[in-house]
Formats: C-alpha cells, structure tokens, sequence
C-alpha cells in the first residue's frame, strides 16, 4: 500500500475517534447539566413550598390543617393516635405552626367531626386570661397588683390582708364551698358574684392553695373597675385586639363548640352540661377556643404591644418554694397551664421565650390523669430539638 494511502486512511480514523469522544463528552456534559437543573428546581419547590407554609402558619387568619412536616410531629402524632386522642393538637417550633390537626367527634350522634376551628372549654387555662386583664387595669393606672382586697369587697373575712397578687398567686387563704354557688342553678354572673361574697371564709395559714374562689374575686374587681360586665370586658381588652375570632363563652346555640364526653368501657359518653354550671366559672373556666386561638393568645402574652417583658416578668413571678402564678405554673425551663371543666380538657407547655410548644385541647376525658402527662412527655420532644 502506498504509504500516501496509509497516512490518509491513519488521519480519517482518528477523526473519527476524536469525534466520537466529543460526542461522549457532549452527552455527559449536557446529561450533567439536567441533574444540576433537576436539582435546582426540586430545592426551588422545596423553599417555595417551606416558605409558604410559614408564612400560613404565622398569619391566625389563615385556618388551614398542618399535617406532620418532620419526624417529631410525626411521632408526636402516633403518640396521640396510640391515645385515641379526641381533640385538636398544635406543636410548634421557632415561632412556626409544624403540627394543628384535629381529631375524633365534634357531635358523635350527628357524625360531625372535630375541625381545626372547633372551640373547646378551656377551664382553669382562662385563669391565665383574668389575670392579663388584671394587667392591662394596672397598665391603666386603674390597680396596683399590692393593693388590697378591701378596697373592693371589705366584707371579705382577711381582706385588708390581701393583695391582688396574692389572689393571682393562690396564696391569699381564701376558701369557698363551691357546692353551695352550685346550687344557685343560675346564670346571672351579679347573683354567683353576691352569693360568692357572701360564701367565702380565710384560712388561717395563707399558702398556696388552688382555690378557684380568687379569681371569681379578681373578676368582679375587674367588674367594678371598668364598670361593665366581665364578659364585656373581655371581649374588648383581650378577644378584639388579639384577634381572637374563634374564641366564646359557652352557649348552647354556638355550632362550634364541641361537645364532652367521657370515655367510657364502649367508647366515648356524653353527658350534658348546665349553662349555670359554666356560668358559676366567672373569670376561672368558661371560655371557649380553638387551638389556634389559643396559640395567638400565648404570642400575643410574649408580643411588646400586649405585654412588657417586665409586665409578664411580675405578672407571671410566683412566691418562694411555689410554682404558680397566675394562672401559669413555672417548670423552671419551660411553663405549664391546664384547665379540666366538664370532661374538657385543655393543656399548654410552652418555652420560656414562647417560641416552642404544644398545645392540647381535648373533648373526651380520658381518667383519671386525662392527657396533663402525656403532654409534658411530648413537648420535651418538641424542646429536645430546638
């Protein structure tokens, strides 16, 4: 072969070669540049769909259902399943909504289930809301928190030892047979409050002791400062501007309070409630929420336009060697409320700064220590990694 020939033949094939290595490096290149691309758009989505989610979580007009969105929500929630948890559960980490879920029946008979805005009787957790309303009178110029129990109602045995601080702190010594308001079967709050002045009696030795009987005081002081029934002073210092839309007193008329029940060796039984026996609750337990509402409620306790943080530093200080103070129970890196009325039951644990909890609102008492336990045991879930 003439080696002209040779050398040609020589130059056509690596030609060829060298075609067909750019055509591989082409290929991998561009199937390089749609895993990039891929890549881009998939962590896009995710920062998009995040972001929204936020942004829903932190607006309280916006009700939507947040399913489990990591692994502690999730396991929160089979820990709630496990329980045969009827109610709504909210968690919530960094300031952000990651669980709000409802469960169970709202109206067993009729087949309606609990939503994520079904109002709920808080109980004792109101407690917590009378004593902020004592706040706000204090911020007004209107009460000092050592002023004494005998301005407003002399006839009270002890009076003149008693401080508003010391009723917020159920450490005045204060008692009551509440049998006896019980048996009043009324629902006028002027009756409950004269016929409660006329049944309360002080203990010699003032220690802490839960007696509900101070704040049904503490409500008509709030009464007579303002002038105007404590319903509407409620609505107008704490509901309207924490814009509190799902949160009521009880009535029987309102379709979006669920109904109690007790759990029975069949399931769930319910048993009614009398409107006197919420009523005699004044200013302690009648008020019902949606666990969203609640959870704007404790934001708003930490919000500057509500509360200072020394406002809440004195409002929520306990004595020495006792945890409570109004209505909040100090757990030393974390506080705890609960209220328990009529076979509801609602329980909150919550950081110091507020940022992380759990909040638990439920309609079927479960006997004979209900979900307090359980609640606790979650939200050092919740704690453990923030």
């Amino acid at each position: 072969m003439p080696r002209r020939l040779h050398r040609k033949r020589k130059k056509h094939r690596l030609t060829i070669i060298l075609s067909l290595l750019l055509t591989i490096i082409l290929a991998l290149s561009g199937i390089y540049i749609e895993h990039v691309r891929s890549q881009h758009i998939v962590a896009e989505k995710e920062r998009i769909t995040e972001s929204s989610s936020l942004e829903t979580s932190a607006d309280p007009t916006i009700l939507q259902t947040t399913e489990p969105k990591n692994a502690t929500s999730a396991s929160i929630e089979q820990a709630l399943v496990a329980r045969s948890f009827s109610g709504t559960a909210l968690v919530f980490r960094h300031g952000q909504i990651i669980l709000n879920k409802a469960y169970g029946w709202m109206d067993q008979a009729k087949r309606i289930h609990n939503t994520i805005d079904t109002q709920y009787c808080i109980g004792s957790v109101q407690k917590g809301q009378t004593a902020y309303l004592i706040m706000q009178a204090v911020k007004a110029g209107k009460l000092s928190l050592d002023q004494k129990l005998s301005t407003f109602f002399p006839q009270v045995p002890n009076s003149k030892n008693i401080s508003i601080k010391d009723m917020l702190n159920m450490s005045s010594g204060l008692r009551i047979d509440e049998k006896k308001i019980n048996a009043l079967n009324t629902t006028d709050s002027n009756e409950i409050l004269a016929e409660t002045l006329r049944q309360t009696t002080a203990a010699q030795n003032a220690g802490y002791s839960y007696q509900p009987v101070n704040y049904v005081l503490l409500a008509g002081i709030l009464e007579k400062l303002y002038q105007t029934d404590y319903n509407s002073l409620f609505e107008k210092e704490l509901k309207e501007p924490m814009k509190l839309n799902e949160t009521s007193f009880y009535s029987e008329t309102n379709k979006e309070q669920a109904l109690s029940y007790s759990q029975g060796a069949a399931g769930p039984e319910y048993a009614p409630t009398t409107a006197s026996s919420y009523a005699d609750e004044l200013g302690t337990g009648n008020v019902f929420m949606s666990a969203k509402d609640l959870y704007t409620y404790f934001q708003g306790l930490f919000n500057e336009e509500f509360l200072t943080s020394q406002e809440r530093t004195e409002l929520w200080q306990s004595y020495p060697c006792e945890k409570y103070a109004s209505g909040i129970y100090d757990m030393t890196n974390s506080y705890h409320t609960r209220g328990v009325k009529a076979r509801f039951e609602a329980v909150a644990d919550f950081s110091k700064d507020g940022q992380n909890g759990i909040i638990l609102l439920s309609n079927v008492w479960n006997q004979p220590t209900g979900y307090n336990d359980l609640a606790s045991q979650l939200y050092k879930k919740v704690a453990a990694k923030s």
